[in-house]
């Protein structure tokens, strides 16, 4: 940490408060067994109260492992008339937006076997899961592979695969058309736009995370029609943690009323920053189409190696950034964000670059306040096989203006008596 961190000399003005701390510490580790290190080191990195410091607990994570070949089990009409039938609350006709499949009893526990797919590679009456017990869940890849993942049934007509972050609803009449499935998962996993009153639209996005950026922009695209036409726009952004600022830029287009100013951040030089990059650019095709992408970061890589341990701009960058937005020719008068304090990193940059529009108000609570430090990456550093994360940049916002711990406050703040918030902010832009 005091070395990797780029958040250490900040942190520990009070030489004497980390100091004692730390000696502490390295006391009581002299009576701890080896096996418990990982409390110390969590105990240790409390002392930074930062969201980006943390150990990668894996089994929080999906894990893959091989599998020969598909199972298959023959369904029929008396199968089905039974499951549909059935008290067991989990047998029964499940969907999601790419399949239909019966969840039938074994003696291990349920087999969810495919009716109907999307995936060519799945077929009827193929096994795509297994549940073994009241929590654990097989769940079957087309390239021979399994995720060993969770479920959690939300409710009677709900089942939720924990880890990969997907649902299933059940269809109890066997009658659920694909566009009712696809609303109902949109809704659960909170990915929808939805026109709440002829002048008012809402747009909701519970995560920036990698795997939904594609999702985003699709989602954007597909209302552009009816954004466009909204005099007014809510973006409820509540429990968003955060993931990737490439995630929001789509919503850009319709937020924002002219250029923004930003501070840019610096990067603390480390190993394990250059060999997560280098480990990256091997994923890189080396093509044509990837050129640009590759010297780029092989220019980061550089620029660190000769500057190692020290904090730097990437090349080409600059203390002040001025962007100059493209802006829709139709986009709504008014916006709205709605923010909690489950709104973190990335979700928060957007939030600061939104506040510099003409047109946005933000409404709610103070968000979680992890946006000073940030890029997190997997370090070299573990405790009996459990890596450590830091963040690798700082923002030159510091010390001026820190957001962590405090978070970016909203211009209207919502107590706890305000029950439904998307109706208040409907409100507060048409009355």
């Amino acid at each position: 940490m005091e070395n990797k961190y780029p958040g250490f000399q900040e942190k520990t003005k009070d030489k004497f408060l980390y100091n004692n701390f730390k000696n502490n510490l390295i006391e009581t580790s002299k009576k701890t067994k080896s096996e418990d290190c990982l409390n110390i080191l969590q105990n240790y990195t409390s002392f930074f109260k930062d969201k980006h410091v943390f150990f990668l607990d894996e089994s929080n994570y999906l894990t893959l492992s091989k599998y020969e070949k598909k199972e298959s089990r023959k369904l029929n009409n008396n199968i089905l008339k039974k499951i549909m039938k059935t008290k067991d609350p989990l047998e029964g006709i499940w969907v999601n937006k790419d399949y239909r499949v019966a969840i039938v009893s074994s003696n291990k526990g349920y087999n969810g076997v495919v009716i109907s797919s999307k995936n060519d590679f799945w077929k009827p009456n193929n096994v795509l899961f297994k549940i073994e017990n009241n929590r654990g869940l097989k769940y079957y890849n087309s390239d021979l592979t399994y995720y060993n993942d969770n479920f959690k049934q939300v409710d009677e007509y709900t089942i939720q695969l924990e880890k990969l972050r997907t649902y299933f609803v059940k269809d109890k009449s066997n009658s659920l058309v694909q566009s009712e499935i696809n609303d109902r998962i949109n809704r659960l996993e909170g990915f929808y736009v939805e026109k709440i009153t002829p002048k008012t639209t809402l747009i909701r996005i519970k995560s920036f995370d990698y795997p939904f950026v594609e999702r985003i922009k699709n989602l954007v695209l597909s209302n552009k029609e009816l954004i466009e036409n909204s005099e007014n726009l809510i973006i409820d952004i509540r429990e968003n943690g955060g993931g990737t600022t490439n995630a929001f830029k789509p919503l850009l287009p319709y937020i924002m009323t002219g250029s923004t100013r930003e501070l840019n951040v610096e990067y603390l030089a480390t190993d394990f920053l250059i060999s997560g990059l280098n480990n990256y650019i091997k994923t890189i095709p080396n093509d044509e189409k990837n050129k640009e992408d590759r010297e780029r970061i092989i220019g980061y890589i550089k620029k660190y190696e000769k500057n190692l341990g020290e904090f730097v701009l990437n090349p080409n960058a600059k203390e002040i950034e001025i962007t100059k937005h493209e802006i829709s020719n139709k986009s709504p008068k008014q916006v709205i964000f709605l923010a909690d304090n489950g709104v973190g990193s990335s979700a928060e940059s957007l939030l600061l670059l939104a506040k510099q529009s003409k047109k946005v108000k933000v409404i709610g609570t103070p968000t979680l306040g992890v946006l000073d430090y940030a890029s997190a990456r997997i370090t070299n550093y573990d405790c009996n096989d459990v890596k450590i994360v830091l963040p690798t940049y700082r923002s030159l916002r510091l010390p001026d203006y820190p957001i962590d711990n405090i978070g970016i406050q909203p211009d209207i703040y919502m107590d706890k008596t305000e029950k439904d918030w998307v109706k208040f902010a409907t409100e507060y832009l048409e009355n």
